[in-house]
């Protein structure tokens, strides 16, 4: 298993010679062979031994730290040195605002037709009237899109198009709960969900990036802030659609992922233990069959040779 998740409250990770063990209160509760494992996310509640960390950084097996909220707090990186002619074509891309804003147009318009694509493929939850609108809308923020001359524009259109479609997003579930995308606390279940499914996804994404030698914190549409990782935004918008809502919206729909399995707290609804490891074991199931790791590969060395000779950046388009 490419990606390993501790999800047990109050549990302690230890070296046994190249594996893992978990315990809680002193009890041994799960061996963790590490073969094959990329990336080990650990909930917030687990302490991880200065030996357990030597293991996974000497396997170069890469550490999350996730709240149970979605938020990641920390990552450990095994990566070693290296990639600073990637970087420095990187770094003079985004100071090409020709180059720049074409890369920026190119994510945001995957991104739009991304979303064009989950709103046709339930058209069934609209009358036609409603669907022919929300499809006119976002067909023609494409058009303007084409004519964005600054990297505001480009965010601006970003932004109206996804009040379009999350305001489409909440006529596709079948039991309303839903009313508008908000972040964090998380004011409905499925809130909750999607924050933890993006979490997930940037995780995925931040990790290919790496492979790369990239600088993720230098985005071409997402401007930079202080530890941000822009870059990663950048590349997770045009899997946003496709691989987390079209993912969450058949599974709340299909009733496999449902209200009883989070619990309303005051600083928002989180998942409860059971449906957190629900969550993951879906997870699981979803990124190893539509081979969705050799997806996110693909675009990040699209994006490594589109900045390394100055070419075309080619997005994901889900179709």
């Amino acid at each position: 298993m490419e990606t390993i998740y501790i999800t047990q409250e109050n549990g302690i990770l230890h070296r046994c010679e190249e594996h893992l063990i978990l315990k809680q209160n002193g009890r041994n509760i799960g061996d963790i062979p590490l073969l094959n494992a990329k990336t080990l996310v650990v909930m917030a509640g687990v302490q991880i031994t200065s030996k357990a960390i030597d293991i996974l950084t000497d396997k170069n097996i890469d550490v999350i730290y996730m709240s149970r909220g979605g938020k990641i707090k920390y990552r450990i990186s095994a990566q070693s040195g290296g990639g600073a002619i990637i970087r420095l074509a990187q770094h003079s891309a985004f100071m090409n605002d020709k180059a720049r804003l074409f890369i920026a147009k190119a994510i945001t318009r995957a991104k739009i037709l991304n979303q064009k694509c989950l709103v046709e493929k339930y058209r069934s939850y609209y009358s036609l009237i409603e669907y022919n609108k929300a499809i006119s809308d976002i067909i023609s923020f494409q058009e303007k899109l084409d004519a964005a001359e600054t990297i505001s524009e480009v965010m601006g259109i970003e932004g109206i198009c996804a009040r379009v479609y999350w305001d489409c997003f909440k006529r596709l579930l079948k039991y309303p709960s839903f009313t508008r995308r908000d972040y964090r606390p998380a004011p409905d279940y499925v809130n909750s969900a999607l924050n933890l499914g993006y979490a997930f996804l940037a995780n995925e994404i931040t990790t290919q990036l790496y492979i790369q030698q990239f600088d993720i914190e230098i985005g071409f549409l997402h401007s930079i802030h202080y530890g941000r990782n822009s870059l990663t935004l950048d590349i997770m918008e045009e899997f946003r659609s496709p691989f987390v809502d079209g993912w969450l919206l058949g599974l709340f729909n299909r009733r496999i992922l449902k209200e009883e399995h989070f619990k309303s707290q005051k600083e928002g609804f989180y998942l409860t233990d059971d449906g957190f490891e629900k969550f993951c074991s879906l997870y699981h199931d979803h990124i190893e069959t539509g081979g969705w790791r050799d997806k996110f590969k693909t675009q990040a060395e699209n994006l490594k040779k589109a900045v390394m000779v100055e070419g075309e950046y080619s997005p994901f388009i889900y179709e």
